[in-house]
Order: C-alpha cells, then structure tokens, then sequence
C-alpha cells in the first residue's frame, strides 16, 4: 500500500514557523480591522472649499456682520424687558425705545462716575511706564552676557554697512520719514465709529420692535412640510433661550467680578480701584483673555505704586481668585440651563473668532458656538460637530 504524498497545505497555527524572521508585523498589519469613511474624497474637497469661501466671505463682511450680530445678540439680552413691559399694555416700539434709552442713561451715568479717576489713571500712566523701564535697568546694570556682546558687535557692523556706501560715492543717504497722523484720520475713525455705533442702536430698536416677526418668517420658509417647521421653532426657541441665559448669565457675573475687585483693590490701597472694577467687569465678557491681560495691567500698575514684586504678585493674584472662583462655581451654577461645551472647543473657537474678527470675535465667539451647536444638534449631517463641541 502506498504512502500519500504529503499535503501543500499547513496549520494557521504553523505560519509563525514558516514565515520569515521580521514580517510579524506585516501580518499583523494585515489582520487589522479597517473602517470606510461614509465620505469621498470630492465630498471632502467641496466641504473644504466651501468653509473657506465662507471664512472669507465673513472677513471681507465683518463691517456688515459683526453690527449685525452685536446688534441680534444684544436684543436677546434686552428682549425680556421689552416683553415685560408689552404685558403691562406698553407698545412694542415705545417698550424698546424706552428699554434703550435706560440703557443708554445707565451707560453715561456710569461713564460720568468714572470719568475723574480714569483721568487720574490716565495721568499716571507715564509715570507708572517710566518706574518700570527704571526698575528693569537698575537689574540689568552691570551685566555682561554673551547676547549682550553679541548685539554690540551687531550694532558696529550694521554703523559700518551703514557708513560705507556713503564713503565711496560721497552721497548722503536718503531717509523717508513718514508723516504723523493728521487730525483728518482721527475725525475719519471717529465717524466711523459712530456710525457702526448707531447701525447697531437702530438694528436693536426695529429686532425689539419686531418681536417675533421674523421667526414666523423664517418657519415659512421652511416648507409646508410640519415636521420641519416643528423643527425649525425648537430649533429657533433652543437658541434664543441658551443664548438669552448665557448673556444675561454673562452681565450678571460680570457685574459681580468687577464688584469684587473694585472691593479688594479698596482693601489693598490700590489706586483708581473703581476703573480696575469696571475694566475687570469689562473684559470678562472676553473668556481667557480679558481676565489675563487686566491681570497682567494690574500687577504692572500695582509694582510701579508700591515698588515692590510682592504688591504686585498679590494684586495679580487677587483677579486671578476672583477670576478663577467665577468661573468654576459661579458661572456653571447659573448656566445650568444652558448648553454646555468643552472647554477645548470653546477655547479653539474663541481663537478662530477672534483671529477672523479681532476684539469682537472674542465678544461674540461665545453665542456663535452656542447656535452652532445648537444647530449640529438637530441637523443629521452635523452631529459630527456637535459631538465634537459637546461637553
């Protein structure tokens, strides 16, 4: 009886013992599991073009859209004020030009307050600039460093480049000096200011007037279909409501922070505590910035009235507490209604605002997040992005 031949094939189990030294890892890559995107590379293209043609629609428009925004973000703030006084029978147009001009007395009132010692601080300002260039020589004195050497050898080179040409040829060097602004520049900014100030006046007068006319409008446009009208007004009423919380939330807070510092800085001597209070308030409507930067303004003011680096560290510190204390207990316990994002997201999206508008993508970052999540939320195609700005 013959023997079979031997079969070709062998055990998975023998593969590690016939396969050469070194390809582990290409077997291994083999086996991974993969994943297809729902998404081709056109789709990506398209999107990616899109989002950048409407990056830049944005800056070329920001004179139009940044009034525009401010304008519907302010409304919202003062809307519940109009409606209260609209159940107590006033018009709506004679609601909101009231509501204005209260906000506008309350607006110059405190102006006028805080015109003397902002004067004062004004005043103080060279000084307090000539203190620390003083404060920063006298440590610097008497240092030899090799940048130090470095940068006067640098200095002597760039004097003899400078002299050499004029050596050869005997002509003298033309300088251009650019001429100082003119009165004509500032009356120009001045103007323009105004104007973009009363275009934002004017857009919340005829919002509050309007009441909710153009939501009904914007639930027209949707279609007959019921579902996305449905949809269309939660989507709308999420958004004013989460927006409306996050704003008045923001005045609250902001009051109570420059309350408090102006408080504290009375308790430490600091000078012109009132206008250190209002900047405070101020600048808190910016996250993450604002609070730094009149931090940093502080211990700088605080260094060159006392002298002293101490002073200084505890007037910087002080903001940071109050700061810091606001926004991880007060602000989360007065936005517990309201949409919650990750602070990545949030901090990212302020960057890209505010690189895109400057100041006022700072100010207005915030609510834009807000209604972009708002709107991944309920829209298929966009709970990627939601997802990505959710808490």
């Amino acid at each position: 009886m013959s023997t079979p031949p031997p079969s070709d094939t062998s055990d998975v189990s023998d593969v590690s013992d016939v396969r050469p030294s070194g390809s582990a890892d290409l077997v291994r890559d083999e086996i991974l599991p993969t994943v297809s995107l729902p998404m081709s590379i056109r789709s990506v293209s398209l999107t990616v073009l899109t989002a950048i043609a409407v990056v830049w629609a944005l800056y070329v428009a920001q004179t139009l859209v940044v009034p525009l925004l401010l304008g519907m973000v302010i409304s919202l703030v003062l809307s519940p004020l109009v409606e209260g006084l609209r159940r107590l029978r006033v018009p709506r147009p004679a609601g909101a030009g009231l509501v204005l001009m209260l906000l506008l007395g309350l607006i110059g009132g405190i102006g006028y307050q805080l015109s003397a010692p902002a004067a004062a601080l004004a005043d103080e300002l060279p000084q307090v600039a000539r203190r620390i260039r003083q404060a920063l020589v006298s440590t610097t004195i008497g240092r030899e460093s090799a940048m130090s050497d470095l940068q006067e050898a640098a200095d002597e080179l760039t004097s003899a480049a400078a002299v050499a040409p004029r050596d050869r040829s005997g002509a003298q060097p033309v300088r251009v000096v650019e001429p100082p602004a003119g009165l004509r520049d500032y009356v120009m900014t001045g103007t323009g200011m105004a104007a973009q100030v009363l275009l934002v006046l004017f857009l919340v007068f005829f919002l509050l007037s309007a009441g909710d006319l153009y939501k009904r409008k914007f639930v027209k446009l949707t279609g007959p279909s019921l579902s996305r009208k449905k949809i269309t007004v939660q989507i709308m009423d999420e958004i004013k409501d989460q927006i409306g919380v996050y704003l008045r939330t923001l005045v609250t807070v902001s009051s109570i922070v420059g309350v408090a510092t102006w408080l504290a800085y009375v308790a430490v001597g600091m000078p012109n505590a009132a206008v250190w209070g209002l900047l405070a308030g101020v600048a808190n409507v910016v996250p993450y910035i604002g609070p730094t930067l009149v931090a940093g303004a502080a211990s700088a003011m605080a260094f060159a009235h006392f002298g002293t680096i101490g002073e200084a560290v505890m007037v910087g510190s002080i903001q940071v507490a109050i700061t810091s204390l606001e926004g991880f207990l007060l602000t989360p316990a007065l936005m517990s209604r309201s949409a919650r994002m990750n602070p990545v997201a949030m901090f990212v999206g302020l960057l890209f605002w505010g690189w895109l508008w400057g100041a006022w993508g700072g100010v207005l970052g915030v609510p834009l997040l807000m209604a972009t999540k708002v709107i991944a939320d309920r829209v298929d195609d966009l709970h990627a992005l939601g997802e990505l700005l959710g808490d």
